[in-house]
C-alpha cells in the first residue's frame, strides 16, 4: 500500500471525540508532515489526545465559524480532511439550532473551504440515523433515507447532501451505527448507553431500560471506525457512502448480559414506558465496504466492554 500520508498535512475535524482521537492514533504511525486538530470540545474531552499532544496542532474553534475554518485552511493548507465533528444525538434534540449550526453549516464550510484550498480528499462522518427506523434488516445502503426523523438524523441526510452537491474534491461518507468505546464521553446534556450502563453498575444502581429490552443495535467500537477511515483515505474510491458496523444485532437485554459477565456482577432492572425517539432495530450490511475497502470489523462487545472497564474504573476511582 502506498503511504499517501507520508509528508501530507492532515486535518482531523473533531479530533478530540470518540472517533477523531482514534483516526489519529492509526494516521500518526504514516509520519504526515503535520497534524491538525480543530474541536471545540462540546462533546469531547481533550484527556483522548493529550498522549499525543506535542505531536499535533490543537484549535479549540466550532467549525460553524467560517473565519476560525478558514484561517486553519489558509495557514495550514491540509491534503487530507477527516471531517468527524458532530452532536450526539439527544444533544440535538435539546439544542436542535446549535446540531445545524454544526452538522449543516459546519459541514458547508468544511466542505466550502476543501473546495477553495483543492484538499485531495474528505472522509465524512455521517450516522445510520439516515435511515431511520429500518424497512428491511439488514440495512444496505440502497435504503431509502427517512427525512421524517429526529433532528440528528435528517442534519445528517442535509449533510450528505452537501457532499453529493457541492463537493468538488473526492470524498466518501460513513454511515456508523452504535459506536462506543473506552473513550466514550458523557454528551454535554446526554449520556450514550455504554457509559450509562458502566457508570450505574459500578455504583451497584438499577438499570433503566426503556422498552422491553428487545430493541436491538449493532454496535461498532471506534477503533474499528477509524481503521474504516483510513482504509477509505488510501483506496481510489470516491463519491460513495459505506455503512460501518458489525453486521450484527444486539438487544438491550443481550448487552446487559455482557455487561454482567464483563463486571461480574448481577444488575437490577427497572423496565419503563418505551421511548419513540429511539430506533427499535438496528442491523447493517457490511458487504459493501467489505468488498470495495476491504473492512472487517476485530473487536468483539466483550472485548470492547472489557476496555471500557478498565479506562472508566480508573477514571472514576483513581489506580
Amino acid at each position: 500500500m502506498v503511504n499517501k500520508i507520508k509528508n501530507n498535512v492532515i486535518l482531523i475535524v473533531g479530533g478530540a471525540g470518540n472517533i477523531g482521537s482514534y483516526i489519529l492514533d492509526n494516521i500518526i504511525k504514516y509520519k504526515p508532515k503535520e497534524i491538525i486538530i480543530i474541536d471545540n470540545l462540546f462533546n469531547s474531552d481533550k484527556s483522548n489526545i493529550k498522549h499525543l499532544e506535542d505531536d499535533i496542532v490543537f484549535y479549540p474553534f466550532d467549525i460553524s465559524n467560517i473565519d476560525e475554518v478558514e484561517y486553519v485552511f489558509k495557514k495550514h493548507k491540509p491534503d487530507y480532511v477527516f471531517h468527524c465533528a458532530s452532536m450526539l444525538i439527544k444533544d440535538s434534540e435539546i439544542l436542535p439550532r446549535k446540531s445545524i449550526d454544526s452538522g449543516i453549516k459546519g459541514t458547508f464550510n468544511i466542505v466550502d473551504m476543501s473546495n477553495k484550498y483543492n484538499v485531495k480528499k474528505i472522509l465524512y462522518s455521517s450516522s445510520a440515523s439516515v435511515y431511520g427506523e429500518p424497512q428491511f434488516l439488514p440495512v444496505t445502503e440502497e435504503h431509502p433515507l427517512q427525512h421524517k426523523n429526529f433532528v440528528y438524523g435528517w442534519v445528517k441526510i442535509a449533510a450528505e447532501s452537501i457532499f453529493l452537491s457541492q463537493c468538488n474534491v473526492p470524498w466518501l461518507g460513513f454511515r456508523y451505527y452504535n459506536v462506543y468505546s473506552e473513550r466514550s464521553t458523557n454528551g454535554a446534556l446526554y449520556s450514550q448507553i455504554v457509559p450509562i450502563f458502566a457508570k450505574k453498575i459500578l455504583k451497584n444502581e438499577e438499570l433503566t431500560v426503556y422498552g422491553d429490552g428487545t430493541q436491538t443495535m449493532d454496535m461498532i467500537h471506534a477503533k474499528d471506525i477509524a481503521e474504516a477511515n483510513v482504509l477509505g483515505l488510501f483506496s481510489n474510491v470516491t463519491k460513495e457512502f459505506f455503512n460501518v458496523g458489525t453486521g450484527i444485532e444486539t438487544s438491550v437485554n443481550k448487552l446487559i448480559e455482557y455487561f454482567g459477565e464483563v463486571y461480574n456482577i448481577k444488575t437490577k432492572i427497572k423496565y419503563i414506558k418505551d421511548d419513540s425517539q429511539k430506533v427499535k432495530h438496528r442491523k447493517s450490511s457490511i458487504k459493501k465496504i467489505t468488498k470495495m475497502l476491504n473492512f472487517k470489523p476485530k473487536i468483539k462487545i466483550i472485548d470492547g466492554l472489557q476496555r471500557f472497564k478498565m479506562r472508566y474504573y480508573y477514571n472514576e476511582y483513581g489506580d
